[in-house]
């Protein structure tokens, strides 16, 4: 049976790697984008749709419109609901971050309500920023698991963070009240190789920084690899058993030392900001992805390695010479 699925999202970093491996899989995917006339945002998608064995279809929806999402819903057996904004910097944070998260998730899964006699299973991109607490730390007093919520943070104190357990808290309460099978994602801070040439994801900003020798300070100790990310939003689709959260991460933080040590062994033409030498620390419990899906992690070196030689094969960044 070929099954149909819905990406939210599709061209953002995340969206597109998982438009990218369900085409692989053999997938018609149906990819909402803002704008089927921006070609310029979606030819990574069209040149995916061409080369991978799945179909691809764009269909235009926004986040703050209700119904916007309901005839790309109509008749698919999986939703992946990807999209929601991610800026560290904001001017409003209820406008900016909170409304489209929330409104974002209340429109995507009242579509998905509308066709539950197709859909099987809704597979959320949440945040590792709807689990950690800074102040108090994890539960156990040890590592963060799928058992903490974040419940520090408000609109006006990290509203980004706030933003992804307003809109998580949401779909657990759709979930429960129309009675579908939801699965979330709470990825830590996602990097890895770019599809893409378009630089408005943080990550990739944050990354392009390092490479171009600017700024290490963005790198965030909590680190997962994009098509890993992937993997567990199609295995938490396709795995029978799987349900509830799956907090995705490498367990140990990571330094920003590690990514001169690795940028500077691939790339020993180049100079790269030394980092900070931080020891790692075991933070997260990352055990249930990797019984419950199958998952086994890429090195975070390799992580870094293959998300520069793309940013700089597309010409996003441009590394400092010796």
């Amino acid at each position: 049976m070929a099954f149909i699925a819905v990406v939210t999202g599709g061209s953002g970093f995340v969206g597109t790697e998982v438009v990218k491996q369900l085409l692989e899989k053999g997938y018609t995917v149906r990819a909402t984008v803002r704008s089927t006339s921006n070609k310029q945002k979606v030819a990574h998608l069209t040149a995916l749709g061409d080369a991978l064995p799945g179909k691809l279809e764009l269909h235009e929806a926004d986040l703050l419109k209700e119904g916007s999402f309901d005839a790309a819903v109509k008749g698919v057996h999986f939703v992946f609901h990807t999209a929601s904004p991610f800026f560290r910097t904001v001017e409003d944070g209820q406008r900016d971050l909170v409304d489209p998260a929330v409104k974002g998730t209340k429109n995507v899964l009242s579509a998905v309500a509308k066709s539950l006699d197709t859909v099987k299973r809704v597979v959320l991109t949440s945040s590792f920023a709807a689990v950690v607490k800074s102040r108090k730390g994890p539960t156990n007093g040890k590592t963060y698991s799928e058992e903490d919520w974040n419940v520090e943070s408000s609109v006006d104190d990290e509203p980004y963070r706030y933003s992804k357990v307003a809109a998580e808290r949401v779909a657990w309460d759709m979930a429960k009240e129309h009675g579908f099978h939801l699965c979330v994602i709470n990825p830590s801070f996602v990097l890895g190789p770019v599809i893409s040439s378009r630089t408005d994801a943080t990550s990739i900003d944050v990354f392009k920084a390092f490479i171009e020798n600017r700024d290490d300070s963005g790198i965030i100790p909590w680190i997962i690899d994009i098509r890993d990310i992937g993997r567990a939003h199609v295995r938490a689709a396709e795995v029978p058993t799987a349900q509830g959260r799956f907090l995705v991460s490498n367990p140990m933080t990571v330094s920003s030392k590690v990514a001169n040590k690795a940028l500077s062994k691939a790339f020993p033409n180049y100079t790269f900001p030394p980092g900070k030498d931080e020891p790692p620390k075991v933070v997260i419990d990352n055990s249930k992805v990797l019984k419950e899906l199958g998952m086994q992690l890429h090195p975070v070196e390799e992580t870094f390695v293959d998300m520069a030689r793309t940013l700089i094969a597309l010409g996003i960044a441009k590394p400092v010479k010796e």
